[in-house]
């Protein structure tokens, strides 16, 4: 009889793995569905304020001069999504600006875009980037359980609220909607990649420290020290059982067709060469990668470094633009 309770016990427990094995199979195939284009609801715009101060970027004080406004929108999951959007202070009346999307990293708020954007807003741009969900406004409970689920909803939801911007730029009279870029800064080079293959709105992309392969990932320097002797060898483990539909490397094909600008650094210790190498290789072509001699930015100590790869990155979004620039008003290129 105990023999027959334990075999009950063991089918029983089985099934109940089996489902689960199913449910995930499922949940992770149609992992990012759920979006279609629309414009968002019950958004909240404040007045533009101008700024003109100094900032400190990566330990080098730079001046500041743009104009800010804060706004906030509904996603689809029905919570409110808290932007910041720069514009530049000289202005034309009745221009229509080339934004750019900065999709911040893992630990970064939207407010990291106030220490980036002068050089990018000088040159004719506007710039947004919004709270991801687990930062700023948007944290969660603390906790093992709530955190995890938190990460892997967090791919999904920075991808939709992305595309969700888009939407509403494409409302608003000084936004020209056919010249919308993306920077992606770490996590959001990685989550950047995959809004890159999803969203052909998007006409190129710069992802900066940005790399691929949950596996290669979980083995940089930073994060094993951040995990318990135990944890390392399971990381790369449970990475990918957790946010596997998240691995940009599972998307990077689709971006073919729009160019993408990798800038990484060859001693970065969270972001390592290798997972750079790795996306670099998945992603559809055009492509390029360029190599500097830096840590992960936020632990370089080469400031100047680091703003020379931003440098480069604006120089060559306005190569991706030039196209509209040069042509007569009365025309414009082809989308």
């Amino acid at each position: 009889m105990l023999r027959n309770i334990l075999l009950g016990f063991i089918f029983l427990l089985l099934l109940v793995v089996g489902s689960l094995l199913i449910y995930k199979h499922q949940a992770d195939k149609h992992f990012y569905a759920g979006y279609k284009p629309e414009p968002p609801q019950h958004v909240v715009v404040e007045p533009p304020v101008l700024v003109e101060s100094t900032v400190k970027t990566f330990g080098e004080v730079l001046p500041a001069r743009y104009r800010k406004q804060v706004l906030t929108f509904e996603s689809n999951s029905d919570e409110r999504v808290p932007v910041l959007l720069t514009l530049p202070v000289d202005m034309e009346e009745g221009a229509r600006l080339p934004a750019i999307i900065l999709i911040h990293g893992s630990h970064q708020e939207k407010e990291f875009l106030e220490e980036i954007c002068t050089p990018f807003n000088e040159a004719g741009f506007a710039m947004a980037s919004f709270d991801q969900y687990m930062r700023g406004s948007r944290k969660v409970e603390e906790g093992v359980l709530s955190n995890g689920l938190a990460f892997r909803a967090r791919f999904r939801k920075t991808v939709h609220e992305t595309q969700r911007l888009i939407d509403y730029l494409e409302t608003r009279s000084d936004i020209d909607s056919r010249r919308i870029y993306l920077i992606g800064a770490s996590y959001g080079a990685i989550t950047g990649t995959t809004v890159v293959a999803r969203e052909k709105r998007i006409r190129a992309a710069a992802l900066v420290v940005g790399g691929g392969n949950f596996r290669i990932l979980a083995k940089a320097p930073r994060v094993r020290e951040s995990l318990a002797g135990w944890m390392q060898p399971l990381a790369g483990f449970f990475m990918t059982a957790l946010a596997g539909p998240g691995d940009p490397i599972r998307h990077a094909a689709q971006t073919a067709g729009t160019p993408v600008l990798m800038l990484n650094g060859t001693n970065d210790r969270v972001v390592t060469p290798e997972a750079g190498e790795a996306l670099f290789a998945a992603l559809g072509e055009p492509k390029e990668i360029r190599w500097y001699p830096v840590d992960h930015p936020d632990q370089e100590k080469n400031g100047k470094e680091v703003i020379r790869m931003l440098k480069d990155g604006l120089a060559w979004m306005l190569e991706q633009d030039a196209p509209y620039r040069e042509a007569p008003a009365e025309s414009s290129p082809n989308p």
